[in-house]
């Protein structure tokens, strides 16, 4: 007579997956812990980039639907954070020569539909208007660890613009 394994039998695999997910936590933990304790980066260092706060495992958004506009967070003159929810943020790189500086929000985000598509849509700045080059997920943790939240008091008006219309 064969027994059958137990569904709680535990296989290597398993395990190694399990250290690997329990070190990856307790490295988020002291990271996050570290201001509270008293640990500051040191005075040199640079504030953390848009390509430090990417969501690890995952690729540039080739689009992502838009309903309202969260908050805003410039990072670089290059790039920010914006909302597109209360838990949703991402990682906008603006094209060309467009900059911005760090205090400036964005008045307008122009959509030609339902969702943001780099490339296609643009931020509207008191400087000017930008294209969107990238929108890459941010991760959450990483923006908590860094003290980076959207500011309430923005408010980004969304427009759809439908672009030119095609002839027959």
């Amino acid at each position: 007579m064969r027994m059958a394994p137990s569904r709680f039998a535990t296989r290597p695999w398993r395990l190694a997956a399990i250290r690997s997910k329990l070190a990856l936590l307790a490295a988020l933990v002291l990271r996050a812990s570290a201001p509270a304790a008293g640990w500051e980066p040191a005075a040199g260092e640079p504030a953390p980039g848009s390509t430090e706060l990417a969501a690890s495992g995952t690729g540039p958004q080739r689009a992502v639907r838009v309903f309202r506009v969260y908050g805003w967070h410039t990072l670089e003159p290059h790039a920010g954070v914006i909302w597109l929810g209360v838990d949703e943020p991402y990682v906008i790189r603006l094209a060309g020569k467009c900059s911005v500086a760090s205090d400036e929000v964005p008045s307008v985000l122009v959509l030609r539909d339902k969702h943001l598509v780099p490339g296609r849509d643009r931020m509207v700045f008191p400087a000017g208007e930008c294209a969107i080059d990238s929108l890459l997920r941010a991760d959450r943790n990483k923006l908590r660890a860094s003290a980076i939240t959207p500011d309430g008091g923005v408010v980004v008006r969304l427009i759809h613009d439908a672009g030119p219309r095609r002839s027959k």
